[in-house]
């Protein structure tokens, strides 16, 4: 293994910001922190939220038992609001803020991970005789548009054709065995996919569902390159509301084979099913 090829670097900072909230929830959140700031002057202490915060909240449907908020200085000894403070709640995303600080922590800003490929031997002619071996480091963003990047880096060194194996070295990592199911009992949401000192895409698949109203089907498009991947579609097609589609929706795995099945509204349009349906190895 003297022989290294291209080594693919991802900085700290990468995960950091794949941790901000997406658009979407921000679109949301906006309102409410906008109504929250206005409603607190410095000098006013709460117990309860603020009329516009219950307001802003009762006109996006979300009942006040479900929402914890506090409200304090960082130079304060005393918090401006209080609402359910102590109240057990799922953190959510939440504790991305977590894992991100610990990495910061522990790892520094300019930190990087590297994934290497590595040779028997050079290549000659666009032929590689020999194994082909990455080496993972825990990248936990090696999206496949990064992967691709590397894959590329190798073509321009010369290596086109590879007369022999392309072997995965994830021994960077010594991780306990890993269930999927035991969070939520959801063992498909890429969420749930355990770490690996070489995952990439997150170990999950991208699907799109499409309502096809002239066939009155569901197509579902397979955006993740994968040869050997099927699918068993059983969706129904509906007209109601679109509601939260994703709850409506059970992929499974049978055999080899990812089954969907469930209702999905024309109302929809197009949306994207991330999925996990297998372990990296």
């Amino acid at each position: 293994l003297g022989h290294f090829l291209p080594e693919y670097y991802m900085p700290l900072h990468t995960m950091a910001s794949f941790c901000l909230p997406r658009k979407r929830f921000l679109d949301a959140a906006v309102p409410f922190i906008a109504a929250l700031v206005l409603a607190c002057p410095t000098s006013a202490i709460s117990a309860e939220l603020p009329a516009p915060v219950t307001t802003a909240l009762k006109e996006a449907g979300i009942p006040l038992q479900s929402v914890g908020v506090v409200v304090q200085g960082v130079d304060s000894a005393t918090p401006l609001i209080r609402h359910n403070a102590v109240q057990p709640m799922n953190p959510a995303s939440v504790m991305k803020l977590v894992t991100t600080y610990a990495a910061l922590e522990l790892l520094g800003p300019a930190y990087t991970w590297k994934t290497e490929a590595l040779a028997d031997s050079v290549p000659i002619n666009g032929q590689l005789n020999g194994n082909l071996y990455l080496r993972g480091s825990g990248d936990p963003r090696l999206a496949l548009e990064h992967f691709w990047q590397l894959l590329r880096q190798l073509r321009t060194r010369g290596v086109e054709r590879i007369n022999g194996d392309v072997i995965l070295d994830r021994s960077a990592f010594a991780l306990p065995p890993h269930d999927p199911a035991e969070f939520d009992n959801e063992p498909l949401r890429p969420y749930n996919a355990g770490p690996d000192a070489l995952l990439v895409n997150l170990d999950s698949l991208r699907l799109t569902l499409s309502p096809n109203a002239d066939r009155k089907t569901v197509d579902v498009i397979a955006e993740t390159p994968d040869d050997e991947l099927r699918i068993d579609n059983r969706i129904t097609l509906t007209q109601d509301a679109c509601g939260d589609w994703r709850e409506r929706i059970k992929p499974s795995v049978v055999g080899e084979a990812i089954e969907i099945t469930g209702s999905f509204s024309t109302q929809c349009g197009e949306k994207p099913l991330n999925i996990s349906p297998w372990p990296a190895d």
